[in-house]
């Protein structure tokens, strides 16, 4: 009785203009073999829903996964070879025209990885904080602002969830998850006990810190406060001399988190501005804050923004309207950063 395995095709990705030859696996999509190889290009959502990652195939065949919108990628655009990359499986060698990114920010290779729950800690009434210790490897370098991907039982797609504290060398990493109902994704994660173990990949995104020699504004929503934080605490972890501020959005008072972290952080950095608002107070609510949606707090707050940095995380209609006050405000959209959930 003899033993065989099927080896995994693969097939030869030539990336123009550049003529750098990569290899893809059957299965594997053209955006994650790339970031895989250290080709950096433009991407956002991983799941076909932004667009970012569109390319052109020149040559060779392939299939775009059913999760790909008439929206995101249009028929007329597919009939003339167009396609997304994380949506996109190779069925033969192909040439694909794609414009890959000169950018400043480091480059940090992409792992599949093993860890365990330390901790699951619950912070409101629908937010969790899931702290990870890394197994297999045991290490994985990252840029605060990014987000990993987690395997999620009896789903094939994973899910995406930012990193909530800054990278230091073999140290617990923390996620903050926000529990929907009827979320296959969120509950799993929200349920994991001390001990149990996950898989998943990462890093990936590109909101990272980009100048910490201008001023910034920080701005998010519910557990978009992860990766802000991530980015505050590595700002923090060197010589900063300009403002800093941070505008969290939360709908009622049962709804904010770590604000005591956040005061404690203003009194050491004067510097540093926490300003948390409520849109919907409850009426037991005893609340002497900032009121309304965050965008109109920004105005309030800053009449002059030109010349800054800003990042944001949160639900899209928040980033929508935030992005435009900060735009009346002189922030240049090239200096807007965010991940939208």
């Amino acid at each position: 009785m003899s033993n065989s395995t099927t080896a995994t095709e693969t097939f030869e990705i030539t990336l123009e203009p550049s003529g750098k030859v990569i290899t893809v696996k059957e299965g594997q999509t053209l955006l994650d073999a790339a970031i895989r190889n250290g080709v950096q290009v433009a991407y956002g959502c991983r799941h076909g829903s932004c667009s970012a990652c569109k390319c052109q195939v020149l040559e060779g065949d392939f299939e775009i996964m059913d999760r790909v919108s008439e929206y995101s990628l249009m028929s007329f655009e597919r009939e003339e070879g167009f396609t997304l990359m994380c949506s996109t499986l190779a069925e033969s060698d192909l040439v694909i025209e794609i414009e890959e990114e000169e950018s400043e920010l480091p480059f940090f290779a992409v792992h599949d990885f093993e860890a365990e729950v330390v901790e699951n800690k619950q912070y409101t009434h629908d937010i969790h904080a899931i702290k990870l210790k890394l197994q297999d490897p045991t290490n994985i370098p990252y840029g605060s602002g990014q987000f990993f991907e987690f395997d999620i039982p009896e789903l094939e797609e994973t899910r995406a969830y930012s990193v909530a504290n800054k990278y230091q060398e073999g140290r617990i990493v923390e996620f903050h998850i926000k529990r929907v109902p009827e979320g296959k994704g969120s509950n799993y994660m929200c349920d994991l006990q001390v001990g149990e173990a996950l898989t998943g990949s990462g890093p990936y995104g590109s909101m990272q810190l980009r100048d910490r020699n201008k001023g910034l504004v920080f701005v998010a929503g519910g557990s978009g406060m992860a990766p802000i934080k991530s980015l505050i605490e590595e700002v923090f972890s060197d010589t900063f001399e300009k403002e800093a501020w941070f505008f969290y959005g939360a709908r009622a008072k049962k709804d904010l988190y770590l604000t005591e972290e956040w005061q404690e952080l203003e009194e050491k950095y004067p510097n540093f501005h926490f300003v948390p608002a409520l849109s919907q107070p409850d009426e037991g609510d005893e609340w002497d804050g900032e009121t309304g949606f965050i965008a109109d707090v920004i105005s309030r707050t800053l009449e002059n923004m030109s010349g800054m940095d800003a990042y944001l995380c949160g639900p899209p209609i928040m980033i929508e309207t935030a992005c435009d006050a900060l735009s009346k405000g002189g922030v240049r959209g090239s200096d807007i950063a965010y991940d939208e959930f």
